[in-house]
C-alpha cells in the first residue's frame, strides 16, 4: 500500500470528531484548503457585507485575480474593520465548577483530620494502595517493610483507616469489607442481624453459592430466616465499598455509548429510511480559487519565483485535492455500509425488538457493497449510529454484526422469565433454543451465558 492508500484508510476509520480535529490540522497546514462559507472575501478571507468585502473592497460577485492575490500577499493589510459588538455572553457556571474528588484524596483528608501528623506517612501509603472498589491491594507486612515502621503501628493506621466514610473501606476482601460495615451499622443505628453476621464469617462460600437449604440446616433456623438475613445482606451492606464513592458522572455512565455523538443518523419517513452521514452537513471543503489563480500566475511567470514556491504550491495542490477526495469517499462508503444495514435489518428498525435482528458478519455485508472487507472493517470501527423509533438509541455498528446476537437476547429472556427455585440449565436452555429455531450446542449456549454476565443455574437457584 502506498502513502496516500495508507492515509486515506486512516481517514475512512475515523469518527466524525476525529475527523473534525483532522479536517482543523489540514485548513491550518495547507493554505490550498478551505471551508466554503459564501459570505467570507475569497481573497483577504474578511467578512462581507452586502456584497462587498469589509478589508480590501473587492466585491462579491468579481473574480479574484492573480495580480490582486499578489498584491494583497505583498503589501501589509488595512486594518481590518471591526465586527459590531455582540452582546456579551454569560458566564459558563461549570467554568468555576470545583473539581471532582477521588476516593484517595476523599481519605487523605479523613487521615489529616483523624490522625497525627507522624502516622500520615503509613497512612498515605495504605490509602494509595486502595484501588477504585475500595479494597486494600497490599499486605500489612509489606507494608510495614516498605515505611520501615513496625507492623503493629501499620495494623493499627489500617484499623483507623477502615473506620472512614465510605464504610468498610480498606478491608482486604470484600468478606472483611461486610463484616466492618456490620460492625459499624451496629454501632451507629443499633442494627444488627446475628444470622446475617454468622453467614458472612462462617458460611462465606455457600452464601455465595446460594445454597439457602444447605445453610438453613446448618444454622438450625428456617429458611425464611435465612432468606431474610440474605436480604439484609443486599439492601444494608457492599463487597465493594469505592462503589459508594464515585464522581457525578460514573452514576450516569449506564449506557456510555449514548454519550457518544452519532456518527450516522438512520431517521424515517413514510415507510423509507434516510441515511445521513453526519459530518457531510458540518462542512464542506473546497480547494481555495484565490490559491488556484496564484498557482495559475506563478506558473505563466515561472522565472520570477523559486522552484521551491512553485513545488510547494503544486503539492499543497495536490494535497488538498487527494485530502477532499478521501473524505468523499469515507462518506460514500458509510452511506453504502449503512444503506445495506438499513436494508438487511429492516424488520428489527420497524420493531425495535433485538429478536429480530438477522445474524450478519462484515465479510456478508463486504459482498453485498461489492467491497473488501478490510474496507468495511475500517468504515465501521469506533463510529455509531442513531437509530430511528421504536429503538431511538445510540449504538456501535458492531452491534450490528454479532451472528449470535438474537441468540443471546433470547437466553437473557428466559433466564429473566425463569422460576428462581427451578433455574434453567444451561441444556434445557439448548432444548428450548432448539424448539425456536435455534441450532447450538451446550456448550455455546454455556458461552453464550458467560458473555452475558448469567451465573450457572446452581448460583441463581434458590435451594
Amino acid at each position: 500500500m502506498g502513502a496516500k492508500l495508507i492515509a486515506a484508510g486512516r481517514i475512512l476509520e475515523m469518527s466524525s470528531m476525529e475527523l473534525l480535529d483532522r479536517i482543523d490540522q489540514e485548513l491550518a497546514a495547507n493554505p490550498a484548503l478551505e471551508l466554503s462559507e459564501d459570505s467570507v472575501c475569497p481573497v483577504c478571507r474578511c467578512s462581507l457585507r452586502g456584497g462587498v468585502c469589509l478589508n480590501c473592497g473587492l466585491g462579491r460577485t468579481d473574480r479574484p485575480t492573480a495580480e490582486a492575490m499578489v498584491r494583497y500577499l505583498s503589501e501589509p493589510p488595512l486594518p481590518r474593520q471591526r465586527p459590531e459588538a455582540a452582546e456579551e455572553e454569560p458566564e459558563d457556571p461549570y467554568l468555576r465548577a470545583e473539581s471532582p474528588v477521588t476516593l484517595q484524596e476523599h481519605l487523605r483528608m479523613q487521615v489529616r483530620a483523624a490522625m497525627p501528623a507522624e502516622d500520615y506517612g503509613v497512612a498515605d501509603y495504605l490509602v494509595a494502595n486502595i484501588n477504585d472498589r475500595g479494597l486494600l491491594d497490599c499486605d500489612a507486612a509489606e507494608a510495614a517493610r516498605d515505611v520501615d515502621v513496625p507492623l503493629e503501628r501499620v495494623n493499627s493506621v489500617l484499623a483507623t483507616i477502615q473506620g472512614f466514610e465510605p464504610a468498610g473501606v480498606g478491608a482486604r476482601t470484600p468478606q472483611e469489607a461486610l463484616l466492618i460495615q456490620l460492625r459499624q451499622l451496629q454501632e451507629e443505628d443499633g442494627k444488627n442481624d446475628g444470622c446475617a453476621e454468622r453467614l458472612i464469617r462462617e458460611h462465606w462460600h455457600e452464601l455465595a453459592a446460594h445454597a439457602y437449604s444447605k445453610l438453613a440446616r446448618s444454622l438450625k433456623v428456617g429458611l425464611g430466616d435465612i432468606e431474610a438475613a440474605v436480604e439484609f445482606i443486599r439492601s444494608n451492606l457492599d463487597p465493594y465499598p469505592g462503589r459508594q464513592f464515585r464522581v457525578f458522572w460514573q452514576h450516569q455512565l449506564k449506557n456510555p455509548e449514548a454519550l457518544q455523538r452519532a456518527d450516522v443518523i438512520i431517521s424515517r419517513k413514510v415507510d423509507e429510511y434516510v441515511v445521513e452521514i453526519v459530518e457531510s452537513s458540518d462542512f464542506v471543503l473546497r480547494i481555495s480559487e484565490s490559491f488556484r489563480e496564484l498557482q495559475r500566475y506563478v506558473a505563466r511567470r515561472r522565472r520570477g519565483w523559486m522552484s521551491s514556491d512553485w513545488k510547494s504550491a503544486v503539492d499543497n495542490l495536490k494535497r488538498a485535492d487527494w485530502f477532499i477526495q478521501s473524505i468523499k469517499m469515507r462518506r460514500r462508503t458509510l452511506q453504502a455500509i449503512t444503506e445495506a444495514l438499513v436494508e438487511k435489518q429492516r424488520a428489527f428498525l420497524d420493531t425495535g425488538q433485538e429478536e429480530k435482528l438477522q445474524p450478519l458478519t462484515q465479510a456478508k455485508l463486504a459482498s453485498i457493497v461489492n467491497k473488501h472487507e478490510s474496507t468495511v472493517s475500517r468504515a465501521v470501527s469506533d463510529k455509531f449510529v442513531l437509530l430511528p423509533p421504536p429503538a431511538n438509541r445510540i449504538v456501535g455498528f458492531d452491534y450490528f454484526f454479532t451472528p449470535s446476537l438474537s441468540v443471546k437476547s433470547v437466553i437473557s429472556q428466559l433466564v429473566q422469565r425463569e422460576s428462581p427455585y427451578r433455574p434453567l440449565t444451561d441444556r434445557q436452555i439448548c432444548q428450548i433454543l432448539a424448539t425456536r429455531g435455534f441450532k447450538v450446542a451446550r456448550r455455546t449456549v454455556a458461552k453464550y451465558r458467560l458473555a452475558l454476565n448469567i451465573p450457572s443455574s446452581e448460583q441463581r437457584g434458590r435451594r
